[in-house]
């Protein structure tokens, strides 16, 4: 009997082994299990966040190049118009110095207009060549009185126009005026006062007549 219990007593602690094994190899196979689980995970998270990355730092590269482009492209730009405006100087200085006229034209040469010629300066100019200057925006050749055709219908019509063009709160001032024949020569002088602008009574009776 005594052998019977100790069989029974062997048995019962092999099948409690038995059970206490089989739970800590399904514990730890669970364990690893979660592990690879969360691993997994976790690389999924770091590719979404590699392939996140990547494509800002696409956009922002492609931003960039753009943004280079159109800095190249307004350099560019801006380089072209600096020459431009050194040859224009370059030229007006040439004309400044030519034995010629130089006339400047307003207005369209169309009928019913007709010529009118007024001798103009720009005082502000006048003043910086005195002091030995250039002024920022108008060629030195405006300190002296320079002719300026303007074609308009009539006189007031005329100086209005040139007024558009040359305005007094540039500096610009009218010093003669006249009007000009349909081939440009002299024809009658006007009369300026203040504001206004007029054909000689006289001239205008002769053109009348």
């Amino acid at each position: 009997m005594g052998n019977g219990v100790l069989s029974i007593l062997q048995f019962g602690l092999f099948t409690f082994l038995a059970a206490m094994g089989t739970n800590i190899l399904i514990a730890v196979a669970s364990h690893l299990h979660a592990a690879m689980i969360r691993h997994n995970a976790r690389e999924e998270q770091i590719k979404d966040r590699i392939v996140r990355y990547s494509r800002i730092a696409n956009g922002l590269q492609t931003r960039v190049e753009a943004r280079k482009n159109a800095a190249t492209g307004a350099a560019s730009l801006l380089f072209g118009s600096q020459r431009q405006e050194k040859t224009l100087r370059a030229r007006l200085r040439e004309l400044e110095g030519a034995p010629h006229r130089f006339v400047r034209m307003v207005g369209a040469e169309v009928q019913p207009n007709r010529p009118y010629e007024f001798l103009v300066l720009n005082s502000s100019v006048a003043h910086q060549v005195k002091r030995g200057e250039r002024h920022p925006f108008y060629d030195s050749s405006w300190a002296r009185p320079c002719p300026v055709h303007v074609w308009a219908k009539g006189p007031e019509e005329a100086k209005a126009e040139f007024e558009r063009v040359f305005p007094k709160a540039a500096g610009f001032k009218i010093v003669f005026a006249q009007a000009l024949t349909a081939d440009g020569k002299p024809g009658n002088p006007l009369v300026l006062e203040g504001d206004t602008v007029k054909v000689p009574v006289r001239a205008a009776m002769e053109g009348a007549g």
